[in-house]
């Protein structure tokens, strides 16, 4: 049983990370300061930071939070390898895709933000581990390179985001991801699987 003091913790940081992201969504993240933040969410400035240490991290929960939903969709179990990995990626696409500034934003401040580059990391080690199940229900018992081709193809699958990104191919991702992902496989002597 959480205490009321708890209870409005919770409430505040949820105040406070919703109205922050419907901000972000709607002005973009650079035009939006913590002082419309806060006035938004009626608290004070103290308690932004009690709950987020700057705005980068809030960028970085909504990534975890969205990742973790992608990931905890169902797969369907009897599809070959390789539709089971762009199931995972089409739900990760289409939730990022639903909120294109907040997408945006993550990826401008990925490499300057310790807060989202961890997540990042954290998220693609449970993506591996995803992967390494696949291999492990679709490939043969004799299939023993099943952990280094999950690594190369979660390394495919976010270099291949960050390419599209950068070269303004966003709505091309998911082919460029299968394109890829098919030679891949081929390479890997998985491709009938």
């Amino acid at each position: 049983m959480t205490s009321r003091r708890e209870e409005k913790k919770q409430q505040s940081y949820q105040t406070i990370y919703q109205t922050a992201l419907t901000l972000f969504e709607e002005h973009g993240f650079d035009n939006v300061s913590v002082a419309q933040i806060v006035k938004q969410s009626a608290v004070a400035k103290g308690t932004f930071f009690n709950y987020f240490p700057n705005k980068t991290d809030i960028l970085a929960q909504w990534f975890d939070d969205i990742m973790g939903a992608a990931i905890e969709q169902p797969t369907p179990k009897n599809i070959p390898l390789k539709d089971k990995v762009l199931s995972l990626v089409k739900h990760t696409l289409l939730l990022t895709q639903q909120q294109p500034n907040l997408w945006k934003a993550k990826n401008a401040y990925a490499g300057q933000s310790d807060s989202i580059q961890k997540v990042e990391q954290r998220i693609d080690q449970i993506i591996q581990s995803k992967i390494e199940q696949f291999i492990e229900h679709s490939l043969s018992q004799q299939y023993t390179n099943g952990p280094i081709l999950a690594e190369l193809i979660v390394t495919l699958m976010t270099g291949t985001i960050v390419e599209a990104n950068r070269k303004g191919l966003s709505d091309n991702t998911l082919a460029l991801i299968e394109s890829k992902l098919s030679k891949l496989l081929s390479l890997a002597q998985v491709e009938t699987i």
